[in-house]
């Protein structure tokens, strides 16, 4: 067993202090985030943070940052927010060469920096893997999407479809973020769950990169992240995979701390700050699954082809090249239960937020693009039909609708069979 005084080489003292500025500077507020009443401090430090980025891409780049991360990971924000972090882990690092070159290693603080990168990917594998396995991230289609043609989809919608369709899988993937997790936890399962969630995070990141998911970066900082705490074992894993030599299950040299009691009050917190951490993620998800679960659906819920339409009495001929003309409606339970969605002749879809009265049987409707569409309307709804009868602005509007039927969609309803004697590819 080496000593801790053994000395690294230039290459190694270089590398280390980089690594170490450049990844602390990426997570710097993931773990605050995760303590109670940190919210205004972390939203503070989140906006000082930006304001580094968006000052470097005025003054240097010429670029007005105007969207910062949200929905997607890979804004203009995000790429000058790596460069930002990259040049400033070149100029700290230099310095930090200097003022210290007469440092042996930091194998101390490389063992207590391991370990901060592994829980944070862990606590990431166990936010995204939850999310998976309550069926949350990835969901059955909606109806908008079982009736959107495959060439009008984007590829990340084809993405989502795809791994939303099966239940199954996504659960599966999203246990084996989890358990990727789980292993980064203990030293001595730490380099096998660094393999682990670098063999997850690799196939994420390909997902991300094959369709234009908004993921790229993030996915990619966690795998390289991963890359780094298993090359710490990278004799091991040699000997393993590659030389055929004796694999021991090994103990990191250097103790953590040498005080007792100090030990047990940074594992106590450990314990209590990782129970917390994955308390909260699961709860969320959890009320996230309630309050899904209790919400019902949308009383026009469902796909309605509209049969007739008549306006100001005159009955209009269900024309391709009428732009007036409505040939579905979907009220959608999922994701769009605030919304009617209004798909015409041509099949553009237009967007009405809706009110309903169940007593009166009143409908208003207004065009999301447009505040003066208004639909003033009654409906009577039996069985599988549909009618609206009102007013549209100032005209009369008469429409009578049939409701499909779902289960004419194969992709839901087709299922798993063990016996297929012919290949069932449609």
């Amino acid at each position: 067993m080496k000593s801790i005084n053994h000395k690294w080489n230039i290459f190694q003292m270089i590398s280390f202090r980089f690594i170490f500025i450049y990844f602390g500077l990426y997570i710097s507020t993931f773990f605050i985030s995760f303590l109670p009443y940190t919210t205004s401090l972390v939203r503070w430090l989140t906006y000082n943070i930006q304001s580094l980025p968006v000052w470097v891409a005025d003054k240097f780049l010429g670029i007005e940052i105007t969207v910062f991360p949200g929905g997607s990971g890979d804004t203009t924000y995000n790429y000058v927010e790596i460069l930002t972090f990259f040049i400033l882990a070149l100029i700290i690092t230099a310095i930090w060469s200097i003022l210290d070159r007469k440092r042996v290693n930091y194998k101390k603080l490389l063992l207590y920096f391991s370990i901060y990168v592994s829980y944070y990917v862990a606590l990431n594998m166990f936010s995204y893997g939850f999310s998976k396995i309550f069926y949350l991230q990835f969901s059955a289609p909606s109806l908008t999407r079982l009736l959107q043609p495959y060439g009008s989809s984007s590829p990340m919608g084809i993405a989502w479809t795809f791994m939303g369709a099966s239940k199954t899988y996504t659960m599966f993937s999203g246990f084996a973020e989890v358990l990727g997790g789980l292993l980064l936890l203990h030293r001595r399962t730490r380099t096998f769950g660094a393999l682990t969630v670098f063999s997850v995070m690799l196939n994420v990141f390909m997902m991300n990169m094959s369709y234009d998911i908004p993921v790229k970066i993030f996915s990619f900082h966690l795998m390289i992240m991963m890359l780094f705490v298993a090359l710490l074992d990278y004799k091991r894993i040699l000997n393993l995979f590659g030389l055929k030599k004796s694999f021991q299950v090994s103990v990191p040299p250097v103790k953590y701390f040498q005080n007792r009691k100090l030990s047990i009050g940074i594992w106590v917190f450990k314990i209590v700050f990782l129970a917390y951490g994955i308390y909260t993620l699961i709860n969320n998800n959890l009320e996230y699954v309630n309050e899904t679960k209790n919400k019902s659906k949308p009383v026009l819920y469902g796909i309605y082809d509209v049969e007739t339409y008549v306006i100001n009495k005159d009955t209009i001929a269900p024309l391709l090249t009428d732009k007036t003309r409505w040939k579905k409606i979907i009220s959608d339970g999922k994701w769009f239960s605030e919304y009617i969605i209004v798909k015409g002749m041509n099949d553009q879809t237009t967007w009405y937020s809706y009110k309903i009265d169940t007593l009166k049987k009143s409908l208003e409707m207004k065009s999301y693009n447009d505040s003066t569409s208004v639909l003033n309307l009654h409906y009577i709804q039996k069985d599988t039909t549909l009618v609206f009868e009102g007013l549209w602005n100032k005209d009369s509007i008469k429409i009578n609708m049939n409701k499909f039927d779902l289960t004419k969609f194969r992709l839901t309803n087709r299922g798993f069979n063990w016996i297929n004697e012919y290949p069932y590819n449609r």
